[in-house]
């Protein structure tokens, strides 16, 4: 799991400081003095979106509040700031893989590295409060198996949220009120949103790590093919959670002190689950015995069928408690979760068939899964870009 967009507030700031952020916010970007390229911005307005690697610094002067009718409006307080960024992106430069894993380090070290490229003193990201997150999880799937991954969600049936639902052949998006999930290949998106600039931005940096010379585009390429392929490889699974959602929980914006790793975790284990439970709804079913044999042997191999196969007649015939007592604990949860994951199900006697004939039905796009990502980025300097844009601005 890693954390990737964040919208941060700030607590009040004195009106004088406010003014030397606001010029700030105008004036400030980073650029090469020798090639007149833009290393960094920082954008008083909204991120364009997810794939966006800008800090957004934006100077408020108003918030929303409650009149006495009840109608919500803007009114003037004392100043404070919006920050939003993608802190994955701040740390490494993209987010093919690695990433930050604990919640309040990597709020400091965005208000750290906002507090040293505005040359001003924050206040302590403890006391700003949350106002989305994006939680994201990553896996390793060959180009095909996404595909097939993606085919066979577009046949799934999401009724709840059908009306919302945006698919296309590498997406699918499922907008909510509290929360929005997101599922896409990484491979497409990172072509697009971030191919260009990572090639501006490592021909600068390998430039001024090993000096010009003739094998400067080589390196260069060899990089970007290698994130490329990464990327290629690479299904995300992301949940942004919403302030309404953190307001609900909370009963108000929480400080990002309040905000755990774990109660993070919790809502995008809870929401990626809940989205395909409801797709399970949309499920052929049948009631033969023969279709469970013939789904088992297409999923697994010989061997594997024939035992998941007898521990099924056992849970469809005796039900769970029996099984139980006729299985140790590890066998009866292995099985079951196999049987789970083949789109088997022995409630009722009644048996479910996913509505596609991917090869990867093995595959759930849950933390559990083998083909998680969870390995840290190497420790290599090209890839933390907050540092060295630092060290080149200077």
């Amino acid at each position: 799991m890693a954390y990737d967009t964040v919208k941060l507030r700030s607590p009040s700031i004195d009106p004088s400081v406010m003014a030397r952020i606001e010029q700030q916010c105008i004036l400030r970007s980073g650029m090469h003095l020798g090639t007149g390229e833009v290393l960094y911005e920082l954008h008083a307005g909204e991120l364009l979106g997810s794939w966006d690697s800008r800090i957004a610094i934006k100077p408020m002067h108003e918030e929303h509040q409650a009149d006495k009718n009840g109608t919500v409006r803007m009114h003037p307080c004392e100043p404070y700031l919006l920050v939003e960024a993608s802190v994955h992106k701040a740390m490494l430069g993209h987010n093919v893989y690695g990433g930050p894993t604990d919640f309040r380090k990597a709020c400091c070290d965005l208000i750290a590295l906002v507090e040293k490229l505005l040359d001003t003193d924050m206040p302590g990201a403890d006391f700003w409060t949350v106002h989305r997150v994006d939680v994201a999880n990553v896996f390793n799937l060959p180009k095909a198996s996404i595909k097939q991954f993606f085919d066979g969600m577009q046949l799934l049936s999401f009724p709840r949220r059908g009306k919302k639902a945006m698919k296309t052949a590498q997406s699918l998006y499922f907008p909510g009120k509290t929360t929005t999930v997101k599922f896409y290949h990484k491979g497409p998106e990172f072509r697009v949103h971030d191919l260009a600039r990572l090639r501006r931005f490592f021909k600068i940096l390998f430039g001024h790590l090993y000096g010009p010379d003739e094998s400067l585009q080589e390196r260069v390429e060899r990089k970007l093919n290698a994130l490329q392929r990464l990327a290629d490889n690479r299904l995300r699974v992301e949940v942004e959670i919403h302030a309404d959602k953190l307001q609900y929980d909370f009963g108000r914006n929480p400080r990002v002190d309040e905000v755990t790793d774990a109660y993070l975790q919790r809502i995008h284990d809870a929401e990626i689950e809940r989205v395909l439970r409801e797709g399970k709804q949309g499920m052929d079913t049948v009631r033969t015995e023969e279709a469970v044999w013939q789904r088992l042997q297409d999923t697994y191999p010989s061997k594997l069928a024939h035992v998941l196969h007898a521990f099924w007649q056992v849970m469809a015939v005796r039900g769970d408690e029996k099984a139980r007592e006729r299985y140790t604990k590890p066998t009866f949860y292995r099985n079951r979760k196999l049987l789970e994951e083949a789109g088997v199900s022995w409630r009722g006697s009644d048996v479910f068939i996913v509505a596609n004939d991917s090869p990867i039905h093995d595959f759930t796009p849950m933390r559990v899964d083998r083909r998680f990502c969870s390995l840290p980025a190497r420790n290599r300097p090209e890839y933390h870009v907050s540092r060295d844009l630092l060290r080149l601005a200077a």
